[in-house]
């Protein structure tokens, strides 16, 4: 029992023996763990103390140099170079969206002098080792043509952006400048500088880097089309000329203009699209080349009409123009036909501009053109003239042979399937010949002559009468009726003969007597005759006889003329007997006082025994005859002096009845001696 005793003693100091054993040895193991972790926190803080001192150390090298001289010390080894410029371009991206280090593909856009507010995209890459941040730019604007935007800037001709995203070593990031672009801005180059502030991953401190920024105004293409001749006539070609204009402040290049089609009015609806007004030029495509840029503009797209085309194009519908400068304009032709049914309507011509921009892309722009079309002319194509253009004249009483032409004045159409019919107005004046003519076609200014007769009464001499001239046509696919009236004058058919032309001795002067004889049916106004020297060798007389008026000729009355031929009697002695030709001029007017010439040859039988014996015997008659009319004369010259005598003497008898004078005065009325061989003479004949 003692000895299990001991024995359990003894096992009992051998644990605690070996409890102690361990608890020392983890003592010891604590211990030094302790040391080492003491050891390791020195060591660190003495490390980030130094780094620290060494940080701020470099830092104040840094800001020292960088106020000093704003840039970046050369750069070594151990050192991050500053971000660097890539491009500068305008955008449409606003930059109250915040620049980021992601958005790089924002829209270009064309911007010009006037444009006001416009931004001004800049592209950087971070060249350093480091990631930054919170980088902030500062733009120095041009003193001319540009003006910040007021909260865009730092209260100075800055204009200020921010990135605030981290931006990897090697990437890219965009700063936003807002600024309003006035209109004393030139369009071209400029060159200013950027400042920016930024801050790396895990650094302390602020860096500033300032580099040179170049960048452009590149101007605006702004394109208009006109029209020069808008006003287009149905049922014909209409060769347009259309001028695309370019009213901007950049030229554009490489364009070509495609007709869409033509479309109403009223069928165009405008939608904004994102294109470029864009303007051509078929010359000058060795312009000196200006950048543009996309611009939101507004644009109009043509709807599809429900109805039939009222027009279409008949020639090119594509038109390579090339380049066009500023303020320059190109001119395209395009054909279009009206149909008829389009007439007193208004058309759009849509045009869509292709064009290659300032920075490679291609854009378009839809421009229409307006169009009128006008009224169909409501004149007819056809006209129709007679007697080749003079006044129509025909003669009362006669069959007359009339000629007319209808002429197609179409410059390009014929007319076809032609039916004309001539109708007379008045009862008086009948159509004898035809007075219905068909054609198959009258070309484009040519014409139908045409003939018939017609026969007046002579109840319309001295008055006008009228035919209607109806021609029914189909031009242009359409069916047309036109009048046409013909007028024309019925005169009087004047015909003068002359008879019993002979040599008459009156008063022992030779006469050319004869008589004229109208066998028309009106009157022969102021009528005239006289002797003119005839053609044949033979004369009558050296010396013709003035001309002798004879006033109206009726019709149907001889008019009888005696002509005294002057020449005496020695002259008249030497003239030969025998026939001698006379010609005989007449002259008289018409109805219309228009004056009318007829020459008639004749002859007369001259006989100077004829003549001598009419002067000896008959002359003898003649001579008796003329002075028995000479004593007629005088008689009644005495008769009439005797009685005005008798009556004197009448009255001085009354007044002088107191007077023994009275019985002279009574005696004084005998005969004179001149008054008694009077008496004598009458007694012997």
């Amino acid at each position: 029992m003692v000895i299990i005793v001991a024995k359990s003693l003894n096992h009992g100091e051998q644990s605690r023996s070996a409890i102690r054993t361990e608890i020392g040895t983890r003592i010891k193991t604590t211990a030094i763990t302790t040391t080492k972790i003491l050891s390791f926190i020195f060591a660190g803080i003495l490390f980030f103390s130094s780094i620290e001192n060494a940080n701020m150390t470099t830092h104040a090298q840094l800001s020292s140099y960088i106020t000093n001289n704003s840039t970046f010390p050369n750069n070594g080894s151990d050192t991050d170079k500053a971000p660097g410029f890539l491009d500068a371009y305008w955008t449409n991206y606003l930059s109250s969206a915040s620049s980021t280090s992601n958005n790089n593909n924002s829209v270009k856009k064309e911007v010009g002098p006037g444009d006001g507010a416009s931004t001004l995209a800049v592209v950087l890459v971070n060249r350093g080792r480091s990631d930054i941040t919170g980088v902030t730019g500062y733009l120095t604007l041009p003193s001319i043509g540009f003006k910040p935007i007021p909260g865009k800037n730092n209260g100075t001709s800055q204009s200020v952006a921010s990135a605030y995203s981290i931006v990897k070593a090697g990437g890219t990031f965009v700063l936003y400048f807002d600024m309003n672009v006035l209109k004393q801005a030139k369009v071209g180059g400029y060159s200013t500088s950027l400042s920016l502030k930024y801050t790396k991953i895990n650094q302390i401190g602020q860096l500033i880097t300032t580099n040179t920024l170049p960048f452009r105004l590149t101007g605006k293409v702004i394109l208009d089309a006109v029209s020069e001749n808008s006003e287009l006539t149905p049922s014909t070609q209409n060769q347009l000329k259309i001028l695309i204009q370019n009213i901007g402040s950049a030229n554009a290049a490489g364009a070509v203009v495609t007709i869409t089609g033509i479309t109403s009015g009223n069928s165009v609806t405008s939608s904004n699209t994102q294109s470029t007004s864009s303007s051509t030029s078929n010359t000058n495509s060795g312009n000196t080349n200006t950048s543009t840029t996309n611009s939101p503009s507004s644009s109009s797209s043509p709807s599809p009409s429900s109805s039939s085309n009222p027009a279409v194009n008949i020639g090119a519908t594509a038109f390579h123009i090339g380049t066009i400068p500023v303020n320059g304009s190109a001119e395209i032709n395009p054909i279009v036909y009206p149909t008829a049914s389009s007439g007193e309507t208004v058309q759009n011509l849509n045009l869509q501009i292709s064009y290659g921009d300032a920075y490679g892309n291609q854009q378009t722009s839809n421009v229409p053109v307006g169009l009128v079309i006008l009224p169909n002319p409501p004149q007819s194509v056809v006209n129709a003239t007679a007697n080749n253009g003079n006044a129509l004249i025909v003669p009362a009483g006669k069959i007359q042979d009339i000629d007319f032409t209808v002429a197609n004045s179409d410059n390009k159409k014929p007319i076809t399937n032609v039916v004309i019919s001539l109708v007379s107005q008045s009862n008086s004046m009948k159509i004898l010949g035809d007075s219905r003519w068909t054609s198959q076609s009258i070309l484009p200014q040519s014409k139908l002559n045409l003939s018939t007769k017609v026969f007046a009464s002579s109840d319309l001499i001295g008055k006008p009468a009228l035919f209607t001239l109806t021609v029914d046509y189909v031009s242009a696919g359409q069916s047309k009726t036109d009048s046409l009236n013909i007028g024309t004058y019925v005169s009087g058919d004047i015909k003068i003969r002359v008879y019993d032309v002979a040599v008459n001795f009156i008063g022992g002067t030779p006469n050319i007597i004869g008589n004229l004889l109208n066998e028309g049916n009106t009157v022969g106004l102021f009528t005239t005759v006289e002797l003119v020297k005839s053609n044949s060798g033979k004369r009558f007389i050296p010396i013709t006889p003035p001309a002798q008026y004879l006033g109206d000729l009726s019709v149907d009355s001889p008019l009888p003329f005696s002509m005294p031929l002057n020449i005496d009697n020695r002259t008249l002695s030497t003239i030969q007997p025998g026939i001698y030709p006379i010609t005989l001029k007449i002259t008289y007017s018409d109805d219309l006082k228009i004056s009318h010439v007829l020459l008639v040859n004749s002859s007369v039988d001259f006989e100077p025994k004829h003549a001598q014996s009419s002067n000896g015997a008959g002359g003898s008659g003649g001579g008796l005859s003329g002075f028995g009319i000479f004593v007629i004369a005088a008689i009644a010259a005495v008769i009439v002096f005797l009685f005005v005598r008798r009556r004197r003497s009448k009255s001085k008898r009354t007044k002088l009845q107191s007077s023994k004078d009275v019985d002279p005065f009574l005696d004084d009325v005998s005969p004179t001696p001149a008054e008694k061989d009077l008496s004598r003479d009458l007694k012997k004949r």
